[in-house]
C-alpha cells in the first residue's frame, strides 16, 4: 500500500464481527472471530483507500438492492 494514512490499519474487534455474522445467522466462536478480525482490518483499510480515491461524481460499478431481495426458494 503506497498512502500508509489513507490505508491505515485499525484493530477490528473480534466480538463486532460475532455480531455481524449473527445478524446474517452465522455463528462464530470466539476462536474464528479473532482470527477473521486480524484477516478483516487488511481488507478494511483496502476499502477506505478505495473511498478515499473514488470519485463521488460517479455513479457506483455495482450496486446492492435489497428491494429485490427474495427468501432461498421463493419466486
Amino acid at each position: 500500500m503506497s498512502d500508509e494514512s489513507a490505508a491505515e490499519l485499525s484493530p477490528v474487534d473480534p466480538e463486532v464481527l460475532r455480531g455481524m455474522a449473527a445478524a446474517v445467522g452465522v455463528r462464530l466462536s470466539s476462536e474464528r472471530a479473532r482470527t477473521l478480525a486480524s484477516q478483516a482490518e487488511q481488507h478494511f483499510a483496502q476499502l477506505r483507500l478505495l473511498d478515499e480515491t473514488a470519485n463521488p461524481s460517479t455513479e457506483p460499478a455495482a450496486g446492492l438492492r435489497l428491494d429485490r431481495w427474495a427468501r432461498p426458494g421463493s419466486d
